[in-house]
């Protein structure tokens, strides 16, 4: 009895250390590819709303700086910066993502929503273009979508984050 405990423990103990190299091994390969799809998805997002740019530098950003930022790039030919966001609001499910684009005049260029998972749409196609020449001083005036308040106040609120860190890193105007 005690010998066939024994043997059982045995076999399933290296069919665990076979899978787990195995799977380490998948992770290995798979890694890198990952990492490559997620970085042309950030590009795409930042030529999607910056398109006149040639190239980006990411800007390390301040401790202090909203969580609700992800990461900042600096156009190279100084136009301007582009803000990956990631913000939920009470009753999301996942995070929603956008990237913006703000001018060197302080002004923002585009919106670019990358995820929103709600059911209910607060007018993803719509809504983030309502945004579209506003400024620091003039975010908190812009109207929230009825019927989706938490959703657009997350949004607004993330938008004035996005300033926020701006002034952080001496990029707005």
């Amino acid at each position: 009895m005690k010998k066939d405990n024994l043997k059982s423990i045995i076999v399933l103990s290296s069919i665990c250390l076979v899978v787990a190299i195995l799977m380490a091994a998948v992770n290995f390969i798979t890694d890198p590819v990952i990492k490559e799809n997620d970085d042309k998805k950030v590009q795409d997002s930042l030529k999607a709303v910056m398109p006149e740019a040639e190239s980006f530098t990411e800007i390390t950003l301040p401790a202090e700086a909203p969580k609700t930022v992800k990461s900042v790039y600096r156009d190279n030919n100084n136009t301007g910066y582009a803000v990956a966001v990631s913000t939920e609001s009470s009753y999301s499910s996942n995070p929603m993502t956008f990237t913006v684009a703000v001018g060197a005049d302080g002004k923002i260029i585009d919106v670019l929503l990358t995820g929103y998972s709600e059911t209910k749409d607060f007018g993803k196609d719509t809504y983030p273009k309502t945004y579209i020449g506003a400024d620091g001083d003039t975010i908190g005036t812009i109207d929230l979508k009825s019927g989706v308040t938490y959703s657009s106040t997350a949004f607004r609120d993330a938008m004035a984050d996005v300033f926020t860190t701006l002034e952080m890193i001496g990029g707005e105007k």
